[in-house]
């Protein structure tokens, strides 16, 4: 592996933890369209699908599959030092307590739902996406075909992962329904706003990456 892709490598692993991380804490606050309720980790989680189509397409499945993983424990660890920070008695003049512990101890119910629904979509999502880029057709000649492609039926996955684990039993049934079907439709149209972005980059790095070999 030449320099250039393992450092590329590292910074795209960083990235997708952070971005899994950043969609959790982001996912506290709800804001409200037209009604209804969206959690703020809409506006990050695309990126996870984006950053995973261009380490699977660059670095294999296989090193795709251990940069997943490696983004569910560093949020399980920052899981863990929140909690542990939070039970720690507060100094007497530091008045933050209450508004701390409402905003980094996150609901045991969202975290399930959020750390599913990644887990499974993005392997899902990997694994279609090696499945279309070696297929007889448009996916495999078109990178931002088959990271599309892909990833509609990855968000399929994921809004009805975390929705499900999150909100079942909690919203009534048709706005269960409702946010589920916004929480796809957002998700994936984030992702196809960002597209000829993410096409750019896919293009710019091929070509540095065949004159690094």
């Amino acid at each position: 592996m030449s320099n250039f892709k393992q450092k590329l490598l590292i910074y795209f692993a960083a990235l997708s933890a952070s971005t899994l991380l950043m969609s959790n804490l982001a996912a506290i606050k709800l804001w409200d369209f037209f009604g209804i309720a969206v959690d703020g980790g809409i506006v990050v989680f695309p990126l996870t699908y984006i950053l995973g189509d261009l380490i699977v397409e660059f670095y294999g499945k296989k090193t795709a599959k251990d940069i997943i993983w490696a983004g569910f424990l560093v949020n399980i660890i920052a899981m863990i030092v929140f909690y542990a920070v939070i039970a720690l008695p507060a100094y007497k003049e530091w008045k933050m307590q209450e508004a701390y512990a409402d905003v980094l101890g996150f609901t045991p119910r969202i975290i399930v739902a959020s750390l599913m629904a990644y887990i499974c979509s993005n392997l899902f999502n990997n694994h279609l996406f090696i499945r279309l880029k070696n297929s007889p057709n448009i996916f495999s000649r078109s990178f931002i075909a088959r990271a599309l492609g892909s990833s509609a039926f990855a968000h399929l996955v994921d809004s009805a992962i975390f929705e499900t684990i999150a909100f079942i039993g909690v919203l009534p049934f048709m706005d269960f329904l409702t946010q589920a079907l916004f929480a796809y439709l957002l998700g994936m149209g984030f992702e196809i706003i960002l597209s000829p972005l993410e096409a750019f980059i896919a293009n710019k790095l091929r070509g540095r990456l065949h004159e690094t070999i």
